[in-house]
């Protein structure tokens, strides 16, 4: 930056020690053919110097470009509008002594000007396994269907809403809720640092039909989600989650760690494994007693 700055300085002082003789070859009523060529040699190099600008400093990294903070917990992030496929598996235990796992396919394709909106699907395959003398069951589950669109993205600050309809398409009462819900959320991501990013989300889940006597679903649940960039290709992240059912009076709270490896060099491929756990007795009945999956995920 020294030697710019000096260069930029002796050229300045060139210029400006040239204006006096150009002056002086005004009054001159004759000038020389040599004089001539040289100095209209030397003006287009003179010029091109003096507008030549300064190099810009380069810029620390953006959290909400960074590949590795943006695809951690991407199923959770209403702000991830990014095309994927992603393959999803988890083990759940539940606090009877039940089990179940869960493989589900999630697909998100994002579209309009400069990609601000996404719609997709997610197809879940479940297999419970009774205790106690419950019955056990496996099929397709609940289907989601997906809705998302930006608000607003800056440098370090973006904003997104959505809805998302669950369609009562289990093939057994094992393994699906055989209720219509409808959830509208949402969502913000912000850099802390240029390696951190928190997002949050607030959303509401309303049941608009149910096939069985019970209270359908309705609550409210908010959600953050902390995410960090270790190196380039490795991150982790920290999901608290809750909601508030009304029918129930109480709330349920998660706690998800997980950690995301980008598998190669062009950010196509993913993975992402992670636990989840109950903190309090109402998750560990309604919810499970503990979870522990894994996400791989195709970029496109």
């Amino acid at each position: 930056m020294r030697a710019s700055a000096l260069v930029i300085a002796l050229q300045a002082f060139f210029l400006l020690g040239a204006i006096p003789r150009s002056a002086d070859a005004q009054d001159t009523p004759v000038s020389s053919p040599a004089t001539q060529q040289a100095t209209q040699s030397t003006s287009p190099a003179s010029s091109t110097s003096a507008q030549a600008p300064a190099p810009a400093k380069p810029k620390p990294d953006d959290a909400l470009d960074n590949p590795v903070i943006e695809q951690a917990d991407e199923e959770q992030s209403i702000t991830y509008l990014k095309s994927h496929v992603t393959f999803k598996y988890n083990h759940d235990e539940y606090d009877e002594g039940s089990s179940g796992n869960r493989e589900r396919i999630d697909w998100q394709q994002s579209f309009g000007p400069s990609g601000r909106m996404a719609a997709g699907i997610e197809l879940p395959f479940v297999q419970f396994s009774g205790n106690n003398g419950e019955p056990s069951g496996n099929g397709l589950g609940d289907i989601v269907l997906k809705f998302r669109g930006m608000l607003g993205k800056g440098e370090k600050f973006e904003n997104a809403a959505g809805i998302e309809i669950t369609v009562p398409s289990a093939t057994n009462d094992q393994i699906g809720e055989n209720e219509t819900v409808i959830k509208v959320v949402w969502g913000f991501s912000a850099q802390v640092t240029p390696r951190t990013l928190l997002s949050g989300e607030l959303a509401y889940n309303k049941a608009v039909q149910t096939s069985h006597r019970l209270p359908g679903t309705n609550s409210i649940q908010p959600e953050l989600i902390l995410s960090h960039a270790f190196a380039k290709r490795a991150g982790g992240y920290l999901d608290w989650d809750t909601y508030y059912d009304f029918s129930a009076s109480a709330y349920s709270q998660l706690l998800k760690v997980g950690l995301e490896f980008e598998l190669d060099r062009n950010e196509k491929w993913s993975l992402a494994p992670y636990l989840q756990f109950p903190l309090n007795h109402f998750t560990r009945i309604i919810e499970f007693k503990n979870s522990v999956g894994v996400e791989l995920s195709y970029n496109f």
